[in-house]
């Protein structure tokens, strides 16, 4: 097959530098930048970078007849109810009316841009999480213009190419396939972590806040200085942990599967929850198609506590309504983690990275939403579809064979770019963003060089 060539490419750099992009423009005159946010563009212009910013749909007016159907753009996108939630999280608005009526100028806006500029291409270093880059990035695939973004895999130095925003994105193949003895090797370590002791399983964000806090989700003395700053939310931050606490039970010696809630908000529920950004939904989901001998164990994301706590995302009431529901049951939120992993039937997420360290354990898994199980071909994984396919799952545990994740590394790495460089002799967490760049960099090679099968 022959690929397409690419003449015009807009790309969101991301969290790329100037000079990794600079590098790539200098390289391919295809590439054209563009950016959501005017207070971003200085650095890229500073460094003589070219890079446009989105017109505006608060001033832009539509003076001519779009060439695609208005109406069946605008309503392909306001009728996902994942573009209002992204609306509310990152933009404000007076009343519901005017929410949706800047929401359709945005379409109409972007369509009319869209259509003048003709992009072969849009790429972005994520998912698209931003209203307006959601809005875009939609608008683009309803005109026929290919989106395509990177998305991290659960072995966080690979990462994959994915088309279309959805729940079961098409994976892009890489032309060139870089899996060496060294990237074995580190995938080696890696898992011996996953599967060894707490403080080297544990993502080094959360352990680093731990320790910081003597081991406690809610310090004394933290929690005093940001009593002062924001006393509302601290109050709402102690209650909704208090009530947390008291709701929850020891679970040893149940069958259950476990549920793992995401930290809120994060683009890694809205949108690539995909119809599970409100992790209630994934609860009653499990709960309706849960074996009757079977529990459903709930733990709240330490980064809840430890991290920004949203008011808007939890609060007691929330638990309080999780503990209501027959057959849930909430887990201590201090103990360990891989222990509820290990004694669980099955492990479920909307697209979080416990998803993966389940199924190096062993143990079956469920994801409810797109994020970075990937390529993951077998018995032990399940991707929600629908409510018949997960009771036929949850009903034939039993007895499952373990399986070993030789295999779906060797499909991982056969289906991502890889960001490691040649000076990398271990895996090192705190490299997370230099693997990131590298393998978009890598993957961008191949795109601008028309190799890959888009």
């Amino acid at each position: 097959m022959t690929n397409k060539i690419f003449t015009k490419v807009f790309f969101d750099p991301g969290y790329l530098s100037t000079n990794e992009v600079a590098d790539l423009m200098n390289s391919f005159s295809s590439l054209k930048l563009i950016r959501h946010r005017k207070k971003d563009l200085a650095a890229y212009r500073d460094r003589g970078l070219s890079i446009q910013n989105y017109p505006d749909h608060t001033k832009e007016k539509l003076s001519r007849v779009l060439e695609h159907d208005i109406v069946k753009t605008w309503s392909a996108i306001i009728d996902d109810h994942q573009t209002s939630i992204l609306f509310d999280r990152t933009t404000k608005s007076s009343s519901e009316v005017f929410k949706f009526n800047e929401l359709l100028m945005m379409c109409c806006c972007y369509q009319n841009w869209l259509e003048q500029e003709s992009p072969d291409l849009l790429v972005y270093t994520v998912t698209p999480h931003n209203v307006k880059t959601w809005v875009l990035a939609k608008v683009a695939e309803q005109i026929g213009i290919p989106v395509v973004y990177f998305q991290e895999s659960f072995f966080p130095w690979r990462q994959f190419l994915l088309r279309g925003l959805s729940r079961n994105p098409n994976v892009i193949t890489p032309a060139i396939q870089d899996h060496t003895a060294k990237d074995r090797s580190i995938y080696k370590e890696y898992i011996g972590k996953k599967i060894g002791k707490l403080e080297d399983a544990m993502p080094i964000y959360e352990l680093k806040r731990l320790k910081e806090n003597n081991w406690k989700l809610i310090g004394v003395k933290s929690e005093f200085r940001n009593f002062l700053r924001k006393p509302l939310s601290s109050t709402e931050k102690v209650k909704s942990y208090l009530t947390y606490e008291k709701l929850s039970r020891e679970v040893s010696g149940l069958k259950y599967v476990a549920l793992f809630l995401h930290y809120q908000p994060e683009r890694s529920t809205i949108p690539e929850g995909y119809g599970f950004g409100m992790q209630l939904a994934a609860v009653l989901a499990l709960q309706q198609a849960l074996p009757a001998d079977t529990y459903l164990v709930i733990r709240e994301h330490p980064s809840t506590y430890t991290y920004n706590f949203s008011r808007n995302y939890r609060n007691k009431e929330f638990y309080e309504l999780l503990a209501s529901i027959d057959r849930v049951l909430i887990a201590p939120i201090s103990g360990n983690p891989y222990e509820i992993i290990d004694n669980s039937i099955a492990t479920a997420s909307i697209t979080g990275t416990v998803i993966g360290e389940a199924l190096v354990r062993g143990k079956a898994c469920i994801a409810f939403g797109a994020g970075l199980m990937q390529a993951i071909d077998s018995p032990n994984f399940h991707r929600y579809q629908s409510m018949d396919a997960l009771r036929t799952f949850l009903g034939q545990l039993e007895g499952m064979e373990k399986k070993s994740p030789d295999s779906y590394y060797d499909n991982v790495c056969n289906t991502t770019f890889t960001g490691v460089k040649d000076s990398d002799m271990h895996y090192d967490e705190s490299s997370r963003l230099s693997y990131l760049s590298v393998s978009v960099i890598n993957g961008m090679n191949q795109i601008l060089s028309n190799k890959l099968d888009i």
